[in-house]
């Protein structure tokens, strides 16, 4: 008969591999006992940015997610046989390698920009942003070829991406503001704007929150497996992130708390009694802070609405125009979304995300609405400056003009009865 232990041997390491795209993170778990089988817990986090769509093969073991720290795990029970060593291989896609085609587009897109400023008083600008992105994205391709999850260990692969991260937002924002000067100088930059611009707001999720939310269930079960005791069960489960203690409508007999050094809400109870055999349920309803995007999804759409309205005129916006039209088409899909149904950890993620996907929409609207404000904020006459000439004499006839007047006011106080 096999015996649970509540222990084992785990070990979980990731491991590059020689294939392209794909890395392995192997999890060993070991039986250490010489003559008793064991069941072996397996729970092992994968790296942050990991989303299902980037999962491979999970190696036979089932796949969850931590609603606390938002990333996803990988869990399962091993039966061992004594001394037995197993090892599950969980492979992913190698999401921690830049877009080589996408840094070539940002450096061919930087030398033609900056080849079209060249006869502007922009010039000088543009040809400098351009010499710091072709800086950049040497620098980008050189670590990251020197940091191949082939040649290297996957913590220094992952720790080479986050550093050209850094890069590749700099050259973005080199890029946007050549975009900006070609916009500014009546032309157009070409299909769509690939740049990024430090002065676009960041996406706001808290500004269009819904004026009623709806409820989450929370249920907490606890249960008493002895048929001829009573027990006493002491209840503690934290809330999400997001849940604030103003956020528990009913606490469903049990007693709220926020814990300042874990930063959560949490509910509680001390000492419950549980009769034999009995289960207890325990239901908290919540605000339900995920599903809420409705009302920004229809303020994108209206924000789409003014900015084609600005466009549909200007043939050298043919690069907003098209960005607009990419980003109604995600919008659209956002829309059309359906999540899962019931409050579970699965529900969480799926909202999580939809707010990310409407973060990329708000960045990419609010880009276009910095490089079309200097376009429409010119006031007066568009009318050439007057020659050198031209000026003194305008100003000397104000200045006769002010001497006559001075004089007429000298007179009048002169001869005054």
């Amino acid at each position: 008969m096999q015996a649970f232990a509540c222990f084992g041997l785990l070990l979980a390491q990731a491991l590059p591999v020689a294939a392209a795209g794909k890395l392995v993170l192997k999890i060993q778990a070991a039986n250490p006992s010489t003559n008793m089988p064991q069941v072996v817990a397996i729970r092992t986090s994968l790296p942050e940015r990991i989303t299902t769509n980037d999962i491979i093969n999970l190696a036979g073991l089932e796949l969850g997610y931590d609603v606390k720290s938002d990333t996803y795990f990988v869990h399962g029970q091993i039966p061992l046989a004594p001394k037995e060593i197993v090892v599950r291989e969980v492979e992913l896609n190698d999401i921690w390698t830049l877009d080589e085609a996408e840094l070539q587009n940002l450096l061919s897109r930087s030398q033609s920009m900056a080849g079209m400023l060249e006869s502007t008083d922009h010039a000088q600008t543009a040809v400098a942003a351009r010499d710091n992105v072709q800086a950049g994205v040497a620098a980008i391709l050189a670590r990251q070829s020197e940091n191949r999850i082939s040649m290297v260990s996957a913590v220094r692969h992952i720790q080479a991406y986050e550093s050209n991260r850094k890069v590749l937002q700099e050259v973005k924002q080199q890029v946007g503001s050549i975009e900006n000067l070609v916009l500014a100088s009546g032309m157009n930059p070409g299909d769509t704007l690939v740049g990024e611009d430090r002065r676009a707001g960041a996406p706001r999720r808290d500004a269009h929150l819904p004026v009623s939310f709806g409820e989450a269930v929370v249920k907490i079960t606890v249960m008493n497996s002895s048929a001829t005791q009573a027990r006493k069960v002491d209840i503690h489960r934290e809330l999400p992130p997001e849940v604030t203690i103003d956020d528990v409508l009913d606490a469903g007999g049990l007693q709220v708390q926020f814990d300042p050094k874990a930063g959560l809400t949490y509910v509680f109870a001390d000492a419950v009694d549980i009769g034999p055999q009995e289960t207890k349920t325990f239901d908290v309803r919540l605000r339900d802070k995920w599903n809420i995007n409705g009302p920004r999804i229809d303020y994108l759409a209206a924000q789409i609405s003014e900015l084609r309205k600005v466009t549909s005129s200007r043939a050298s916006l043919v690069a907003v125009e098209n960005m607009l039209v990419e980003a109604e088409a995600s919008l659209k899909a956002v829309a059309e979304e359906k999540g899962p149904e019931g409050f579970t950890p699965a529900y969480i993620a799926f909202f999580r995300r939809q707010a990310d996907r409407l973060d990329a929409i708000e960045q990419s609207l609010n880009r276009m609405d910095v490089a079309l404000k200097p376009l429409f904020t010119k006031r007066g006459f568009d009318l050439p400056a007057p020659d050198r000439k031209t000026t003194w004499l305008i100003i000397y006839s104000i200045l006769g003009f002010l001497a006559v007047m001075s004089l007429l006011f000298l007179f009048r106080w002169f001869y005054k009865p």
